[in-house]
């Protein structure tokens, strides 16, 4: 079975820790980035199978990095979850999804919902836990 390298972007500490910690209790690989310009140089250096990302970082926020993620050759068809408790309006969601993210989260979000965008999101090729099974947190 191959495991899954998820990149979390998200220029808040405290939110990428507790995120890392909860996907790798689940046995997900975690990569961190606090914004979309450290994020873009990540998808360089490491092999990364998706993206969980925030909308509102400096430098490069999450609707720029989705935009830069879809034009690249190389990255085009990287699954991007958007993952935010600023930007929550449905014109928010609308455009996220334009800029082609495969899907848009609120946060808080209980990690079984996560995992399942995770699992929607990507190619069978990857094992990513689907919610409830052998999940514990909520």
């Amino acid at each position: 079975m191959a495991t899954v390298n998820v990149l979390i972007l998200d220029d808040v500490d405290t939110n990428r820790k507790l995120l890392r910690a909860q996907l790798e209790a689940e046995g997900v690989t975690v990569l961190e980035a606090s914004d979309g310009v450290e994020g873009l140089e990540e998808l360089k250096r490491q092999k990364v199978d998706a993206a969980i990302s925030d909308l509102l970082m400096p430098n490069m926020d999450g609707y720029r990095f989705c935009y830069e993620v879809r034009k690249s050759k190389e990255h085009r068809d990287l699954p991007i979850i958007i993952y935010t408790s600023t930007y929550t309006s449905p014109s928010d969601e609308k455009l996220s999804l334009k800029l082609g993210a495969n899907k848009y989260l609120r946060k808080p979000a209980p990690v079984v919902q996560i995992l399942d965008a995770l699992h929607n999101a990507t190619t069978k090729n990857h094992v990513i836990p689907k919610a409830g099974a052998g999940s514990t947190q909520q």
